[in-house]
C-alpha cells in the first residue's frame, strides 16, 4: 500500500520525503523572494528608523585629532620632596576611613564614597567605583595585616 524506499538499512516513505522536499523549496522560494525586494536606500537599516543617507556625514577621510588627554588615569607618582601631582593629592585629601572597622561594623565602604571619577578600582556599585583611601587600600592588601609575605600561601 506504502511506498517504502530503503537508503543504508533505513526505510523511508516516499511521501515523506516528497513532503520534506516541497517544504524545503517553499521556504528556500520565500526566503530569496523576500530578500530580493530589499533596498537599503529605500528602507533603512531593518526598521529602527535610520536610513543609509544618515550616515553620508561620517567620512573616513576626516582626520580630526581626537582629544584623548583625559582618557587615561592621572599620574600618581608621589616622589619624596616634590609636591603630590593632582590625581594623588586628590587621593590623599579622601576623607579619613576607620581601618580596622569598629567593633560591630560590617562593612568596609560604609562611609566610601562610589564615583564613576575613581574607576578603575576592583570594588564597584552601579554609582562607580569605590573612592578608597590609602589606609583602606593598604589593609586590603596586606589582608588585614595577615598578609606574610614569601609564603606559599
Amino acid at each position: 500500500m506504502y511506498m517504502n524506499l530503503s537508503i543504508g538499512g533505513l526505510k523511508v516513505r516516499v511521501e515523506v520525503l516528497i513532503l520534506i522536499g516541497v517544504v524545503c523549496f517553499l521556504i528556500f522560494a520565500q526566503s530569496t523572494v523576500a530578500c530580493s525586494s530589499c533596498d537599503a536606500n529605500k528602507e533603512g537599516f531593518s526598521g529602527n528608523g535610520m536610513n543609509i543617507n544618515d550616515f553620508k556625514s561620517f567620512s573616513l577621510g576626516d582626520n580630526t585629532p581626537v582629544d584623548t588627554s583625559k582618557w587615561g588615569m592621572p599620574s600618581l607618582v608621589v616622589k619624596p620632596g616634590q609636591k603630590p601631582s593632582e590625581g594623588a593629592q586628590s587621593i590623599l585629601d579622601r576623607p579619613y576611613q576607620n581601618v580596622p572597622l569598629p567593633e560591630g561594623q560590617m562593612s568596609m565602604f560604609a562611609n566610601t564614597e562610589f564615583k564613576p571619577e575613581c574607576c578603575p578600582n576592583a570594588y564597584s556599585n552601579g554609582s562607580g567605583c569605590a573612592c578608597m583611601t590609602v589606609n583602606q587600600y593598604n589593609y586590603l592588601v596586606s589582608r588585614g595585616g595577615n598578609n606574610v609575605p614569601y609564603s606559599e600561601y
